[in-house]
């Protein structure tokens, strides 16, 4: 993968002159926020740096394992402290400070130098520095890149390697989603060399499901539609449902993947009504992009792998709405 040796550099340069670091990554995160918000810590805290991963709200059951996640801090006042005192915040895996909610406007505020690692489209200018690649599959594989390029294989250390390899493996959907490269394996297999483990990463991230869950994901499969001709299939998750299971919208967490398991369906969609809004997963493949159709009702993503929430609307609305955009999507073929 190709990367800007000015950027390198630039980055190389701040990390010699930080001292007190904030490490930050998207509101309700996932495999690959987590993962490089923990692998950049302790990156960090290997070279003498101190610093605190600092989360918009708390992350899921399934990645607590990781090493290190039970030193991560969801926002509080204390964190406001932590941020007027940073010289330097790392912002990862989200291209907009409207995504940390409050905690973004703190970073925004602040007076510390901002640097940003992503691998989403569309990445708003609010750093100082940005290492944004559309290309990479996951934020901890442009991570890895970067930490082999600034300080080399010996620093990956079973820590770091474990919560890297978890954010790959998790944005690849197990390694079979596109951008899953050659070199993404040659890596994978670089940092289980180093002591990732493959066999307690997946059981510990995708093995975890509570009863409640399970019948959840029932729940979910029996409301599947499809339209379009069979290429758009939705799924609809009501409030009622999670609150009967005793689940909460974390547990929602792959279910839209569901809907691309059904011959002939490009797009998928999975509508969760949850309190004050409704939380919409985009989901596609081939040359249909879902992307757009999520920021037209102002989420974002990937061109495959896409969000919103909308609030303020009635479920049904949300619904018949949406989805009629997204049979647009296929207006040309």
């Amino acid at each position: 993968m190709n990367l800007d040796p000015s950027h390198v550099s630039e980055l190389r340069s701040i990390l010699s002159v930080a001292r007190s670091v904030v490490i930050t990554t998207h509101v309700n995160p996932d495999g690959d926020a987590v993962g490089s918000a923990l692998g950049m810590m302790h990156w960090l805290r290997a070279r003498g740096l101190q610093c605190t991963v600092v989360l918009p709200n708390a992350a899921p059951s399934n990645l607590q394992w990781l090493p290190g996640a039970a030193e991560m801090l969801t926002y509080n006042s204390r964190a406001d402290v932590l941020i007027a005192d940073a010289d330097l915040v790392i912002v990862l895996d989200l291209n907009t400070l409207t995504r940390l909610g409050e905690l973004g406007t703190r970073i925004a505020e602040s007076t510390a130098v901002i640097v940003n690692i992503d691998h989403h489209t569309h990445p708003q200018d609010f750093a100082t520095l940005a290492i944004v690649n559309t290309d990479a599959c996951s934020t901890c594989f442009l991570l890895a890149e970067l930490i082999l390029l600034i300080d080399g294989e010996p620093v990956l250390g079973a820590e770091l390697a474990q919560c890297l390899y978890t954010g790959i493996m998790t944005d690849t959907g197990s390694f079979r989603f596109p951008r899953t490269t050659e070199r993404v394996f040659v890596l994978a297999g670089l940092l289980v060399g180093h002591g990732a483990d493959p066999v307690e990463t997946y059981d510990a991230v995708m093995n975890q499901s509570s009863f409640g869950r399970s019948r959840l994901l029932g729940i979910a499969l029996a409301s599947l539609q499809l339209q379009a001709d069979g290429r758009l299939c939705t799924m609809s998750v009501r409030r009622k449902d999670l609150i009967d299971n005793g689940c909460n919208v974390d547990d929602v967490e792959g279910f839209v993947h569901h809907t691309l398991t059904i011959s002939g369906v490009q797009v998928g969609i999975l509508f969760v009504e949850v309190d004050g809004e409704v939380k919409c997963s985009f989901r596609s493949k081939g040359t249909v992009y879902v992307r757009d159709l999520a920021a037209s009702y102002g989420g974002g993503g990937h061109v495959h792998a896409a969000g919103a929430r909308i609030r303020q609307r009635g479920f049904d609305e949300v619904l018949t709405t949406v989805t009629t955009s997204a049979l647009g999507l296929f207006s040309a073929s």
